[in-house]
């Protein structure tokens, strides 16, 4: 294959934009910065301010042009980050009064008849201690009040058909009525400048283009009046970061389920004219199907304005300037469909995007918790959604959408803490690479003074970080399998329902419930946006996006859709397979497709997967990645504790080897041909995974045979802390055992130095555990480095008969010195070698 070619001639391209952050630092600072980044592997830098004191200022430009002249040097390019500060919206605190956002609320006031001439004072309709904060507030706009009778059937409920429009009684404050002798609630509906996010809360509203066009001006354009010679060459691209809605803090923003305000301007009024002034209640509460369709009808709305006001403007300002535009949305928790931290509809509010964007950050992806957990992100952390939703609905967006050229950028490893070292970084990447990820902007690179409490780790920590002399090795594996997994496109043709619309009208079952039953059972699959389904094509028993055919389409369990999702629905069910989980919508009026538990639907849709195996391996990921000349398989085994042991039979149409994209080698594969099948034996450890190319290689991969002896004592170890520029303590172990206890806050460099009288040289060594990363050097030649589990080394090159002298150098992460806040969600890890050193004949498998 090409890819396999470039890959082990270096001639790959490079996948890694790294975050490097401006506080104001020296032009030497930089230069440095610049050159560690460049020496690690990576050329390519994302710039953040974070904040720089001058941003657009003097200042900046000088930071800028020096960026850009170092970066010329090495042929680097640039993105930038295209705000003052984080989140994007802020426009530099230029944005005027008139664009920022604004929004509607709803105040319930609830009363008794019988009543004559009744006034009611709505001069003030803010809340208390609004008020108080912010004597603004008492300006707010009447826009509707609505009467209704009560039905104490819950806190909530009134009689929602008895919904009457009394605003015509309201006079200079007073809303003055007769009323008879009923229980009765008042909703008053107003125009606030009030949000619920303080830190957002000067933003620009993201659904009027006319208040995105101040993000262009006083970010976008001056960029270009200032390098405009530089675009499309060096600088290439840029970059949104998280742009949302803001009109209330956190992920839980469920219209007509969370008490709060939502965006409001005359452009929303406009297009939801026809809706009754009376159905504008139903925006805040109700439980009627009525009630859900208004739902609906208002976040179909809001999420397309976003998309056509934000997303798009920014985009084509890009497009016609010849860079990208990148970036990500929240997808937090499910926030990717809702208001709040959110666009309101993931595909839509990257719909401007040149390629596809998510992140995994703040310890939103933990290897083995695919469940909910406790983390540094609002909520905790929805694992099932991050580990078997996130990057599918990102990578489904990169293949689905012809201007995403099938790219999904994860923006990563950020916030997890100094916890987190190479080791996990591996594990991640390998995660999301599995899922469909093929570009990483990894955060971050940071040169204030260290340390620094912003969202660590940072790589090079200016030299603090003690396992950045390997930070090369992981970000050479990356960018080898991101070259690999771009130019082509992921094969599968089994689609999910987006289900945005679903929860919009009442309550739906997740998307990741479905994705992982599905994944557990290696069907790949694509996440469809409902919108995809409009211009979908249908033939030959297929529904075509994109040019990319699908034969099933599961929707997720929803109370109802809205009735031109069901009637798209029921037209592609006379081509393709529709499958209803659960049960059907509760609107539905005309059944069609086919109603299967979600438990059923992967022992359905069995002959949809491309592999069989031998037995059931639920943390075993399967991707299948199409080149033009030829296949790509990964088998990634996401478990951090259990082996996968299985046998394969796999459909492929020619011969495959194994690529080593770590040792940048390729390897022959041991298989059979079975009935058309590639059959295998496939074996993975915790942290490992397989990827098999189309070709045939001469090499054998070499494997443990006997044990030929165990290293137990008489092991010299030798101490370097990160602060240290030499090796300043030695101690003897008479047996090799745990001696963190010791060292409760080392963070380093532990050097294990033994002799070994070998009597053959074809040796392998082996780590049965150990934290983190290990180098072996046997008679003063270097034997490799392992970032990660399987910690196993060849040193049959190094070693001689005889006397031999192995040193075992062990970098842990900066953890156990720091102890930073972020780090508080995850264990520390032991330091050191606390499993076994074996040493076994070699034999090539």
């Amino acid at each position: 294959m090409k890819k396999i070619i470039q890959n082990i001639e270096n001639r790959n391209d490079n996948y890694l934009y790294p975050f490097f952050w401006q506080h104001g630092e020296s032009d030497d600072k930089l230069i440095e910065y610049i050159e560690k980044i460049y020496e690690s592997g990576i050329h390519s830098l994302c710039i953040e301010s974070r904040p720089h004191p001058e941003f657009l200022e003097d200042g900046w430009w000088k930071t800028m042009t020096l960026i850009i002249d170092e970066a010329k040097k090495r042929d680097m390019k640039i993105w930038i980050l295209d705000d003052a500060k984080f989140p994007t919206g802020y426009a530099n605190g230029k944005v005027p009064n008139d664009l920022k956002k604004r929004y509607l609320n709803m105040r319930r006031f609830d009363i008794v008849g019988p009543l004559r001439k009744a006034e009611i004072n709505m001069m003030n309709m803010a809340d208390f201690r609004q008020m108080m904060k912010n004597p603004d507030y008492v300006n707010d706009e009447i826009y509707k009040v609505i009467l209704a009778e009560n039905s104490f059937e819950s806190a909530d409920s009134f009689k929602e058909d008895s919904l009457c429009d009394v605003t015509e009684y309201l006079k200079e404050g007073m809303l003055t009525l007769d009323l008879d002798a009923k229980h009765y609630s008042i909703f008053v509906v107003y125009k606030t400048t009030y949000g619920g996010e303080e830190t957002t809360k000067d933003y620009l509203d993201p659904t009027r283009k006319e208040a995105t066009q101040i993000l262009l001006n006083e970010v976008y354009e001056k960029h270009y009046e200032h390098f405009k010679d530089d675009f499309g060459k060096t600088i290439v691209g840029f970059f949104s970061d998280e742009p949302r809605f803001g009109n209330i803090k956190g992920t839980e923003a469920i219209i007509g389920k969370t008490d709060m305000v939502l965006p409001w301007n005359d452009n929303i009024q406009q297009e939801l004219e026809h809706i009754s002034d009376t159905d504008l209640v139903f925006l805040f509460k109700g439980k009627s199907e009525q009630a859900n369709n208004t739902r609906f009808e208002y976040m179909n709305v809001v999420s397309q304005l976003y998309s056509d006001n934000f997303s798009k403007v920014l985009g084509n300002w890009c497009k016609e300037k010849g860079v990208d535009y990148v970036g990500h949305v929240i997808e937090d928790n499910n926030v990717h469909a809702r208001l709040g931290y959110g666009p309101g509809h993931y595909f839509r509010g990257i719909a401007g995007q040149s390629m596809a964007g998510i992140d995994v950050i703040g310890g939103q992806i933990i290897p083995g918790m695919d469940y909910h957990h406790d983390a540094f992100s609002t909520g905790g952390s929805d694992g099932e959604f991050y580990h078997y939703a996130l990057c599918k609905m990102g990578a489904s967006a990169a293949k689905l959408e012809a201007d995403k050229r099938g790219i999904l950028m994860c923006e990563a490893f950020g916030a997890y803490g100094w916890v987190e070292g190479l080791k996990m970084m591996k594990w991640i990447t390998n995660h999301m690479l599995a899922h469909g990820v093929n570009l990483i902007v990894p955060h971050a690179f940071d040169p204030k003074e260290f340390p620094d409490w912003d969202c660590p780790p940072h790589f090079y920590a200016n030299g603090n970080n003690p396992q950045f002399p390997y930070f090369h090795y992981w970000s050479g594996y990356t960018n080898r399998l991101c070259n690999l997994l771009n130019d082509g496109y992921q094969k599968c043709e089994v689609g999910v329902l987006y289900h945005a619309f679903a929860e919009w009208s009442g309550g739906t079952m997740y998307m990741q419930k479905v994705l992982k039953e599905l994944q557990q059972h290696q069907i790949d699959c694509n996440v469809i946006s409902e919108d995809y389904l409009n211009d979908a094509q249908l033939k030959d028993g297929k529904y075509y996006i994109n040019g990319f055919g699908f034969h099933t389409l599961i929707v997720p369990a929803a109370k109802q859709l809205p009735d031109v999702l069901l009637k798209k629905l029921e037209e592609l069910s006379s081509t393709i397979e529709v499958i209803f989980t659960d049960y059907f919508p509760g609107n539905i009026t005309k059944e069609f497709g086919t109603v299967l538990p979600l438990s059923k639907i992967a022992k359905t849709l069995k002959s949809s997967s491309e592999i069989k195996l031998e037995s059931d391996e639920k943390n075993l990921t399967f991707y299948h990645y199409v080149q033009e000349d030829g296949d790509v398989f990964l088998f990634n085994n996401e478990d951090i504790m259990k082996d996968i042991h299985t046998t394969v039979s796999l459909k492929a149409s020619s011969d495959l080897m194994i690529y080593d994209a770590y040792e940048n080698r390729t390897y022959q594969l041991d298989y059979q041909k079975i009935n058309n099948e590639i059959v295998f034996d496939l074996h993975l450890k915790p942290y490992e995974m397989l990827v098999l190319v189309s070709g045939m290689s001469k090499e054998k991969q070499a494997v443990m045979g006997d044990k030929i002896i165990d290293i137990t004592n008489d092991i010299e170890v030798s101490l370097k802390a990160y602060t240290d520029k030499e090796y300043s303590e030695t101690f003897d172990l008479k047996e090799l055992a745990y001696f963190g206890d010791q060292y409760p806050r080392f963070s380093g460099n532990m050097k294990y130095r033994f002799t070994v009288d070998l009597a053959e040289t074809d040796v392998l060594l082996q780590i049965s555990e150990v934290y983190e990363i290990v180098e072996v050097i046997v008679n003063g030649k270097n034997c490799g480095v392992k970032i990660a589990p399987e910690y196993v080394f060849d040193i049959s090159k190094a070693c001689e008969v005889g006397n031999n002298t192995i040193e075992i150098i062990v970098t842990n992460n900066l953890s156990r010195n720091q102890r930073d806040a972020f780090s508080q969600y995850l264990p520390l890890e032991p330091m050191g070698i606390v499993g076994t050193i074996g040493l076994y004949k070699k034999i090539a498998n």
